[in-house]
């Protein structure tokens, strides 16, 4: 679905993280591959095993705020998953042209959130392996309230605390449901194509979406 966005009404832009400033490609292969891996060793079973066994407890948390949870899953797994996740953290990338879209919305006096589900101690290792803290006035995880990014109680606890127009705002985020809750709450919203760099793109979403960041920076610059 195409985008269009009026430029002069938005003054904050909120960008998710993984999968939309960072290539996904990391995380699928962290929870895909590096944990199911790590649980084999632990319990000394076959990464067939592992992957039966762990593949339900999973997909039971999508969208609550264990999924994105390094502790819960390190007490769940019996794993150290924030020594794992650093220790394969030279995988992590940035999508292509994250930095120059980051300073032309800078050059354009639009505010920038970084708004994530990722738990704070997944979002150290990141924001230390890219630097992307460099460029938001305001760093914002879930975990911090207690409710999901697709919950509509995480939008209600974050505007108390950190205040914004949605109307005047704009949630850049790969997840669909995130993105569904983000406009019910009055946000303008954009998805992504592509996420994970080894998947192709994505078809039939339910809402505008973006492939290519030189799309938003032609966008920003048709303004001068």
């Amino acid at each position: 679905m195409a985008f269009n966005i009026d430029w002069t009404k938005i003054d904050t832009v909120m960008f998710d993280m993984d999968g939309t400033l960072l290539d996904l490609a990391f995380d699928n292969f962290f929870w895909r591959e590096a944990v199911i891996d790590a649980w084999a060793d632990s319990q000394q079973v076959s990464r067939e095993h592992a992957t039966q066994n762990l593949t339900p407890l999973f997909k039971a948390q999508e969208g609550c705020l264990n999924w994105y949870s390094l502790p819960y899953w390190s007490d769940t797994l019996q794993l150290d998953l924030q020594a794992l996740k650093a220790h394969h953290s030279d995988l992590i990338s940035l999508r292509a042209g994250v930095p120059a879209l980051l300073s032309t919305l800078q050059a354009h006096g639009k505010e920038l959130w970084l708004v994530t589900n990722a738990h704070p101690q997944a979002l150290e290792i990141k924001l230390n392996k890219t630097g992307l803290g460099d460029f938001f006035t305001t760093i914002i995880t879930s975990h911090e309230y207690g409710f999901a990014k697709e919950q509509i109680n995480f939008w209600h606890e974050m505007q108390e605390t950190n205040s914004f127009t949605p109307s005047r705002s704009l949630m850049i985020d790969d997840s669909e449901p995130v993105l569904h809750t983000a406009q019910a709450f009055g946000l303008h919203v954009l998805g992504i194509e592509q996420p994970d760099s080894q998947i192709p793109a994505r078809e039939n979403l339910h809402h505008p979406t973006i492939k290519d960041w030189s799309e938003l920076v032609y966008g920003l610059e048709v303004l001068k």
